[in-house]
């Protein structure tokens, strides 16, 4: 028997995962997950069904959200616990979804004239399109061998399909999630480009409650360092799988969990706040 498994950072087809989010929930569970949160990108619209869904079979599903962040390089922070009702939260998704479609279609006239009509082999709405769906499209028009090759051709800097959308800011994103009465959690600090124990530090300074040291793709020794930053910092330290489906194949819901008192610590924390 495992212990108190849980995973805080998933996507539905809601963004760019494949499952629809009962499809999450039951999964987790056949995964043992004990707490589970929904984490689309810049959208909640499959937390009420991943909450039915975990209400119907056990398993206690967190509302929550990732969202992308203006910065030099990837950086994005997942909302826990938040009020998914909060209007200030509601406004902020509705204009990150604007700029999303504006975004698309400024991508797709770039292709276009470049010669590559990828919008007619996206079957999404244009809502929940995001640039995985883009690359998958040039993939399967034989123009990139794999998505990691289509972005790397056509999506990054300098390339005929980049586009430099806004986004909001590290602060504003933190301010959103507390003012939903979220927990700001930094997703994947693994994947960080820059000076990452001085990034941590000044997310502190402006909100942020969470570092996610556990992850399938962080080392051991980044995992060491994150956790012991997390205990620096006050921070809570978490786990997430970032399961997507089957456009992240050998990934599964719970992966990231070990047994050890950083992360029962954390699943007691939100446990208590769930109950409270």
């Amino acid at each position: 028997m495992e212990g108190n498994k849980f995973d805080l950072h998933s996507h539905s087809l809601v963004s760019d995962g494949t499952y629809t989010p009962t499809e999450v929930v039951e999964s987790a569970a056949n995964e043992g997950v004990k707490l589970l949160a929904l984490t689309d990108h810049d959208n909640i619209g499959g937390v009420a069904e991943a909450m039915e869904a975990g209400q119907r079979i056990g398993l206690p599903v967190l509302p929550a959200v990732e969202m992308d962040n203006e910065w030099r390089h990837e950086l994005h922070i997942i909302g826990l616990d938040i009020d998914p009702e909060n209007p200030t939260l509601l406004k902020c998704l509705a204009i990150a979804r604007e700029r999303r479609e504006k975004r698309n279609r400024i991508i797709y006239g770039k292709l276009r004239d470049a010669g590559y009509e990828v919008e007619e082999r996206i079957n999404r709405p244009a809502t929940r399109t995001t640039k995985l769906h883009i690359t998958q499209a040039l993939v399967s028009m034989g123009v990139a061998a794999d998505v990691r090759d289509a972005f790397a051709k056509f999506l990054r800097p300098g390339q005929v399909g980049y586009y430099a959308e806004k986004r909001f800011t590290p602060k504003q994103v933190i301010d959103m999630i507390h003012i939903a009465d979220g927990l700001p959690v930094l997703a994947h600090p693994c994947h960080i480009r820059d000076n990452a124990h001085a990034l941590v530090r000044e997310l502190t300074d402006l909100g942020l409650m969470g570092i996610e040291a556990y992850y399938p793709s962080s080392s051991p020794r980044q995992t060491e360092i994150f956790a012991s930053l997390g205990h620096q910092l006050g921070l809570l330290i978490t786990c997430g799988s970032d399961f997507h489906g089957d456009n992240r194949p050998g990934v599964n819901l719970g992966c990231a969990w070990r047994e050890n008192p950083d992360l029962e610590h954390t699943f007691e924390t939100l446990t208590k706040r769930m109950n409270s």
